[in-house]
């Protein structure tokens, strides 16, 4: 059974107050109202403690099942039901404390409690290795009249055939319980550069043109790429590369650990590579994967064409990596209050339906949302919870238009996983990843339709317009660019050769010029970009990928809703409701989209062609 707890994250970078400061606050002194509240899954640690033993009792009974799931349709529905109530405990322990840690992360306490979970997690693994190999062990015919005798043990159909689809991965009970046990030691590089970047790694303070001198942080840094500042723009860029690339070959040493751990893994179980393990793992062909590599190599001229009309446009000699996402026009929408976010996003999500909108406007009365940064906050933007908590999703607000757009974002993982929740039993309640940013890209989209459409002015249009351009760049083809090095990288271990630093640093510059030409002049801290992007890390890799193909889906999605209306609505959120009860590419294609062909890539091109034509037409306007 998968995991179900998915932590899901968002590639938005978060804003930059452009004045100067002392840096974010203790998390003590961010207001209540601002921060969520976990006290609904634990009052306090006592509590937490309690759960912990009440499962290590429950993980002691689960051994009474070893050796009789064959033993008729009532032992192993028994056996499934135990399995799921322990689980669901350890689910809570695990979520509870990582997001208890991620509140700040300087907090001893908290990170040994998520350190603890994760140990937990392993030993559940470990414990409950034998279900598998004792599932596929049972004749396939008798397993079918097991299912028909015991009522109750049809719901997990589905469950059963993507277990049977695994029997040619699956080891013996004894080596699934070794690769259990490791599970933890394999899984701690990405603690290792959560730790790194997000609690010790400092940077140097900056300047902007007027002399301010502002305190840099991981969550501060994007919108110093968005601001119109050209001095503030470079040392920003200059002081988080320059933070990273003096620590190139620890970093470096690190990747080369996590890509070997995924290697092993796919090895010992008999794939061919570690891509076809992820792949095939999540229900997903890979060719969906090379076909999107293949379609967008072979169609970068959209990207490179909005690019040089950025350069034109800002009157640049060259276009410098810290200047390609500074906007060609004065951002219309500047230190919008939360209240006022809020209500942007509810209004943009109309086309939804008013059920859609009612969970939203929940969300805030019982207290989903961590807003506001905190000093040793976790960076970034994510969505997580358990079957039996509230959606929970954390960003970093501080009033920049990209900040709206992460709330309508990460809101579209929580309301996905609410209604998965509250329409599926516990094991088809979560989601794979290929399907859940689907969810939240289909909200930006919507998004962003409503608000180019709504545009007063010609400034106004072209600085939403940039800013959606600017998706297309981010979430496809950046994307779909770091999963073509995390496939090249892996298939260099593949290979037997080393990553060392300066051959992941030549790799990704290779990559990146393969996607941008000369539409971007290159620094050459630029080439260690690779060692800051924690995506990489996941213990389950190759992940972003289902960034391009999500957004790819949900430029479809959104288009049919905005266009069809109730119809296409109301696929949509079947598909929200339907969590894991079929494989995610057949919940696209139940909703319309077919995500085996690059059909659906060549037209998200398309649209992106003719949002760019849009873009040159306003730049040659009289502002």
């Amino acid at each position: 059974m998968k995991l179900l707890y998915t932590l899901l994250f968002s590639l938005v970078f978060l804003p930059l107050s452009l004045q100067a400061d002392d840096g974010p606050p203790e998390r003590a002194d961010v207001p209540e109202k601002y921060r969520w509240d976990l006290t609904d899954m634990y009052a306090d640690s006592n509590a937490w403690e309690a759960d912990v033993r009440r499962f290590e009792s429950m993980l002691d009974d689960l051994a009474q099942y070893r050796g009789t799931l064959d033993q008729g349709g009532k032992q192993l529905l028994t056996a499934i039901k135990a399995y799921e109530a322990t689980y669901q405990v350890l689910g809570n322990i695990y979520v509870y404390a990582g997001l208890s840690s991620f509140e700040d992360l300087r907090n001893s306490d908290n990170s040994a409690r998520f350190s603890r979970g994760r140990g937990y997690m392993a030993r559940f693994e470990e414990a409950t290795a034998f279900l598998r190999p004792e599932l596929l062990a049972i004749d396939p015919e008798k397993l079918e009249s097991m299912v028909d005798r015991t009522p109750g043990l049809e719901t997990y159909t589905h469950w059963f055939n993507e277990q049977l689809r695994m029997r040619d991965y699956t080891l013996s009970e004894k080596e699934e319980r070794i690769l259990a046990a490791a599970s933890d030691p394999l899984g701690k590089f990405n603690n290792v550069f959560s730790a790194f970047a997000n609690a010790d790694l400092q940077f140097d303070d900056i300047e902007d043109s007027a002399g301010n001198t502002l305190t840099m942080t991981q969550s501060r840094y994007g919108d110093a790429l968005y601001s119109r500042d050209p001095e503030l723009r470079e040392n920003a860029w200059k002081s988080l590369f320059s933070g990273y690339q003096q620590w190139g070959n620890t970093l470096a040493a690190n990747y080369e650990g996590h890509v070997k751990g995924r290697v092993f893994e796919a090895r010992i179980r008999g794939f061919d590579s570690a891509m076809q393990a992820s792949t095939y793992g999540n229900g997903v062909p890979s060719e969906v994967y090379t076909n999107l590599l293949k379609a967008l190599r072979e169609n970068v001229e959209p990207l490179q064409r909005y690019l040089h009309l950025k350069r034109e446009a800002m009157g640049l000699e060259t276009l410098q990596v810290w200047d390609s996402y500074a906007p060609v026009a004065e951002p219309p929408y500047q230190d919008i209050p939360w209240e006022r976010a809020q209500t942007l996003v509810a209004e943009a999500l109309e086309p939804l339906g008013e059920e859609y909108v009612e969970i939203y406007w929940r969300g805030f009365e019982e207290d989903w949302a961590d807003v506001l940064e905190n000093k040793g906050k976790r960076g970034g933007a994510y969505s997580w919870g358990t079957y039996n908590s509230k959606p929970y999703f954390s960003m970093n607000y501080q009033g920049n238009f990209g900040d709206v757009t992460t709330l309508a974002h990460e809101y579209g993982h929580s309301i996905h996983s609410y209604l998965a929740n509250a329409n599926q039993p516990y094991v088809y309640s979560g989601y794979r990843i290929f399907i859940a940013e689907v969810a939240s890209m289909t909200n930006e989209a919507i998004l962003y339709q409503k608000m180019l459409k709504e545009a007063q002015t010609r400034d106004e249009k072209l600085f939403i317009l940039q800013s959606y351009l600017s998706e297309f760049r981010g979430a496809m083809y950046r994307q779909a660019s770091l999963a073509d090095f995390e496939l090249q990288a892996h298939t260099l271990v593949e290979n037997g050769e080393a990553l060392t630093r300066d051959k992941l640093d030549a790799l990704y510059a290779q990559v990146f010029e393969d996607y941008y030409g000369d539409s971007i002049a290159t620094d050459p801290l630029n080439d260690s970009e690779w060692s800051r992007i924690p995506h990489l890390l996941r213990t389950d890799n190759f992940y972003v990928y289902q960034y391009a193909t999500s957004f790819v889906a949900a430029t479809a999605m959104a288009r049919k809703i905005l266009n069809e209306g109730e119809p296409a609505r109301e696929r949509f959120l079947e598909m929200l409701k339907s969590g894991s009860s079929d494989y995610p590419v057949d919940l696209l294609k139940k909703a319309g989209v077919d995500m085996t062909t690059p059909q659906p890539v060549l037209d998200t091109v398309a649209v992106m062609d003719s949002l760019v034509d849009e873009f040159e037409a306003l730049l040659a306007e009289d502002s």
